[in-house]
């Protein structure tokens, strides 16, 4: 896997390319603690250019959304697609990573 951080004044991207799995989620978790020390405002996960994520990934995934609440840092994956997007809205996970579970900052539903 390659992984790109990319720093935008309070938000930091992670663009990920490859597999995220058994294999690449120590990595991954890796480049999380290392912008979650840095505290930014949000870490965006691009997931555009990952062509797999096994259950070991999604584990991942969830396990850096759940730090970076504890650390008060905004977190969400973005551009999944196909069999990564497929394993993400499976699993049920999709909508909490993306943030599309979350009510508009109106309070409309």
């Amino acid at each position: 896997m390659r992984i790109v951080r990319l720093d935008d004044g309070p938000v930091t991207r992670l663009q990920l390319a490859g597999e995220l799995d058994l294999d690449t989620g120590d990595e991954f978790e890796e480049q999380v603690a290392r912008v979650l020390g840095d505290r930014p405002g949000e870490l965006i996960v691009d997931l555009g250019a990952v062509t797999f994520c096994d259950s070991s990934g999604i584990d991942v995934l969830l396990a850096a959304w759940e730090t970076a609440a504890k650390a008060r840092v905004g977190f969400r994956v973005t551009r999944a697609t196909g069999i990564v997007l497929r394993s993400l809205t499976v699993t049920g996970v999709h909508d909490l990573l993306s943030g599309s579970d979350r009510e508009p900052a109106d309070g409309r539903a």
